[in-house]
């Protein structure tokens, strides 16, 4: 066996973690905000915790802030007392960590003790959900993401300043870090098909290869992980934050999809449509990414930081709609690519959870094959100065009705996960609303 190949079952884990003197495996999870939670486990805890019922840990690392702050939601608060979840490896994920040496590392699934369900928050929970509608409906969903973050000096300054968009002289100066975390998730087993510098200052964006939508939302979570991780050993941070410049280019997650068909081959390359588009399959699932796009706002766009990215000629969509290759719409369709035809939907922010956004992506395109929806016309030119487009909200407040009462929303994450997460996101907006910013400092202190 392949060091990077998937392991199924407890006998192949065993042998894999003895052959190559494994003695911690990492066992982590995305919770609700997409941060890597777990543990460290010994190789021989490890394996009997496979056997069983996995390891516990409190359910509460769901519904906490980033910052690990409790605070009571409808899933968990004081009256709950704060119990255990088990926290199950998927052996299908066991990899050796590219980061580490004799280190292995597993994703894991969550369950709630009592019912032996998954636990209401678990975005692999929901993402097989929304992976298995697809399925259901006779495609197999394939997926692959676009991450773009800042590398920065210790005092959080960018490594370097200006616009240099695609340079390979730039890119030649952040190569030792870049190089490093390819070749770490290689190691790994992630596939990167790219990377390059981006429109910030030493903003880089990397590109994941395609794969199932689970596998992908795993590398995916875990570039972000080793991404930290290398920029710290260079003496350097990395921020996934959406807008860490105001004036500067802002941070992406782009979902990339496409569906094959029961012989194997890409739906959306049959041409049994008008153009442009000339796919009816690829027409339908676009037309559920279009009509659910503002309801999925809260999950593309979770933070307060991400609204900032929201504007104008920023290369963020900022009003509902599609088009061919246009990078100033929502959703841009790859067209004529051959094999690689495919719709890319660019609403999502970096720090977003990929689970989540990647499951509404699905979601949205099932709905859109089940119910024929009608497709708005196809956005070309310019569309901000296009006063009869539905624009996107440029606040977190604002963003969080059309989710609330979305029928669509609470049917992809259902009622538990809902209600949590629009307290959690509620709650970030009391914080920030209590906050005294440098700005009203600046503002208001002296000449007050």
């Amino acid at each position: 066996m392949h060091v990077t190949e998937a392991t199924v079952n407890l006998d192949a884990a065993r042998e894999l973690l003895e052959r190559h003197n494994v003695h911690t495996v990492e066992c982590m999870f995305a919770d609700t905000w997409g941060i890597p939670r777990g543990k460290r486990l010994s190789t021989r805890h490890f394996l009997a915790t496979a056997e069983g019922p996995g390891f516990a840990m409190a359910n509460v690392a769901f519904t906490w802030d980033m910052h690990g702050v409790i605070f009571p939601t409808p899933f968990v608060h004081d009256e709950t007392g704060y119990p255990d979840m088990h926290v199950v490896p998927d052996l299908s994920t066991l990899r050796l960590a590219g980061w580490k040496d004799l280190t292995a590392f597993c994703f894991c699934d969550t369950i709630d003790p009592p019912t032996g369900e998954s636990i209401p928050l678990d975005g692999r929970a929901i993402l097989r959900r929304a992976a298995e509608r697809v399925r259901n409906l006779g495609y197999e969903p394939v997926a692959a993401t676009e991450l773009e973050f800042h590398l920065c000096l210790p005092d959080w300054e960018p490594l370097y300043t200006g616009t240099h968009c695609y340079s390979m002289q730039k890119g030649a100066e952040v190569e030792p870090v870049v190089t490093e975390i390819k070749r770490t998730l290689e190691a790994s087993g992630v596939m990167v098909e790219a990377w390059n510098v981006e429109y910030g200052p030493a903003q880089v964006e990397v590109n994941v290869g395609h794969g199932s939508p689970i596998e992908v939302a795993d590398a995916t979570i875990l570039l972000k992980y080793v991404v930290k991780q290398v920029a710290q050993a260079h003496g350097l941070r990395a921020t996934f934050m959406p807008k860490p410049y105001i004036t500067e280019a802002g941070n992406g997650l782009h979902i990339h999809q496409s569906l094959l068909g029961a012989d194997g081959h890409n739906a959306f390359i049959e041409e049994d449509d008008d153009p442009p588009l000339r796919s009816k399959v690829m027409r339908r699932y676009l037309s559920g990414l279009v009509r659910h796009q503002l309801e999925l706002q809260p999950v593309n766009c979770p933070t307060i930081n991400a609204y900032k990215r929201v504007e104008d000629y920023s290369f963020a969509p900022t009003q509902v709609g599609w088009g061919l290759d246009n990078r100033l719409v929502a959703v841009r369709s790859h067209v004529g690519a051959g094999a690689s035809t495919r719709l890319e939907c660019r609403w999502g922010s970096a720090e977003a959870n990929p689970y989540l956004v990647v499951a509404g992506c699905l979601a949205a395109g099932a709905d859109g094959l089940e119910n024929d929806i009608e497709l708005a016309p196809m956005l070309t030119g310019d569309p901000h100065v296009d006063a009869s487009l539905t624009r996107l909200p440029t606040n977190l407040a604002d963003a969080l009705p059309a989710f609330e009462q979305s029928r669509f929303a609470r049917e992809l994450y259902g009622e538990v996960f809902v209600d949590v997460f629009l307290v959690m996101l509620r709650h970030e907006l009391e914080l920030f609303e209590r906050h005294v910013t440098d700005w009203e400092r600046e503002r208001y202190r002296e000449v007050m």
